[in-house]
């Protein structure tokens, strides 16, 4: 486990932010003063020893720092800069009132960080113990991130507002080249990669089946309304994974959850248990927890529907003729449709071959663009599936060439001339010191 010095610790485990308002301390009589004003932003002060936090934190992540004297005063005037940019955007954007932020999202935004870090150290008594090397608790440290969050939200819509509301500045292609042969060498090394469309058949439970999942899921729900204990009723009946926790999810957001059962779960107060809900996996009974934000935490009971052994030969044979169908001349999205395949699960593009479930590597491996593969099974959530799949491109990995990244630095381009658009009309307007 890596452990940061406790200069670094904010810095570094969290996510940079637009440097905070500060006023210079008043030396204390017979002292002598190390740090001092290097900026000033309006009515906010940046300090020597900010700008050493920083560097302390990018040699933290594996940046060299410089030791010449010329190469470290222009090392440290860079990171002055930026954060002398930092303070004009985040002035500008506090002074807005159009720019709001929602306390609920930085809560979040700040939990989710702690647990991050507190994963880094392995406990929070160790994460608190380097912290303590600095002289803060972690109640301090939380305060720090979030008035780190707010105002990095603060500036990010700031800006997105601003440029919303400039034309795209023109790039050239010229430009675009001269950006590429200047960054292409810290670009490593480009993937290969693989696109692939797919139609995921399932077995469909029959009538009976289906049926019977549903009076068990009511015949659940009525025992839970006379005061049934849902942790317990999850452990025995529930099919899903988390029975073994009582049937608790953690903590979710909007996108994260099927459709159906998302929207049960947003309706809900906490303490309160649902009717049966239906989705792809079987019928659900969903008790909400807790509510953090815009995050729920929730447990819920699955019922699946039997599926049995000819129920799984059905829809390999469905498979083998949209394969067929397919080698015919078919369009395999089209096919696609007609199935629970998730619409942006239907046409996969420059996916990594090695982050792909076993079932696809092996399959995908060799086959051509253009060759139709399958069907074959893979180990769905909800039980066996049949994959039916199509190579439209295989890239080979190697060099990035400007075709790769052209988009993207036409887009980085575009992005770094409306801010400095946007500074340049700051700095008329906001009184701006540098001393360093």
């Amino acid at each position: 486990m890596r452990v940061l010095t406790a200069l670094a610790l904010a810095a570094a485990l969290a996510a940079p932010a637009a440097a905070r308002a500060q006023q210079p301390a008043s030396p204390q009589p017979g002292t002598r003063v190390w740090d001092r004003v290097v900026a000033t932003v309006g009515d906010t002060s940046l300090l020597y020893s900010d700008l050493l936090v920083e560097a302390e934190a990018m040699q933290a992540q594996g940046q060299a720092v410089p030791t010449q004297p010329a190469a470290r005063d222009s090392f440290f005037r860079a990171i002055l800069q930026r954060r002398v940019d930092d303070l004009l955007l985040l002035e500008a954007a506090r002074r807005d009132r159009a720019i709001t932020v929602d306390p609920t999202d930085i809560v979040t935004a700040v939990e989710n960080q702690i647990n991050r870090v507190q994963q880094s150290f392995g406990t929070q008594a160790a994460m608190e113990a380097e912290l303590a090397k600095s002289g803060r608790t972690l109640d301090q440290y939380r305060q720090e991130l979030t008035r780190t969050y707010t105002d990095q939200t603060r500036v990010q819509r700031y800006r997105q507002q601003r440029f919303g509301q400039m034309a795209p500045p023109a790039v050239s292609e010229e430009e675009i080249r001269a950006f590429f042969e200047r960054e292409k060498g810290g670009l490593g090394q480009r993937p290969a990669t693989l696109s692939f469309q797919q139609a995921i058949v399932k077995p469909v439970p029959s009538d009976s089946a289906d049926a019977r999942a549903r009076r068990k899921a009511e015949e659940i729900l009525a025992e839970l309304r006379r005061g049934g204990d849902f942790e317990a009723l999850a452990r025995r009946n529930s099919a899903d994974p988390s029975a073994q926790q009582g049937g608790m999810l953690g903590w979710f957001r909007q996108g994260q959850m099927v459709r159906e059962f998302e929207q049960m779960a947003y309706a809900l107060l906490p303490g309160q248990i649902s009717p049966v809900v239906k989705t792809e996996y079987g019928y659900h009974i969903i008790k909400l927890e807790k509510v953090r934000g815009p995050e729920r935490q929730a447990r819920h009971i699955l019922i699946r529907p039997e599926i049995t052994d000819a129920d799984v030969a059905a829809a390999r044979a469905r498979a083998d003729s949209f394969a067929a169908a397919v080698r015919g001349g078919a369009s395999l999205t089209e096919l696609a449709a007609r199935t629970s395949t998730a619409p942006e699960q239907r046409n996969l593009k420059d996916v990594l071959p090695d982050r792909l479930p076993a079932e696809y590597t092996q399959a995908l491996a060799t086959p051509a663009v253009g060759e139709v593969v399958g069907p074959f099974q893979i180990n769905d959530p909800t039980g066996p599936a049949f994959v039916v799949a199509k190579i439209t491109d295989r890239r080979a990995g190697g060099e990035y060439q400007l075709s790769d990244v052209h988009d993207y630095i036409r887009d980085r381009l575009q992005e770094e001339k409306l801010l400095a658009r946007v500074l340049a009309e700051l700095r008329q307007v906001t009184a701006v010191s540098v001393s360093l």
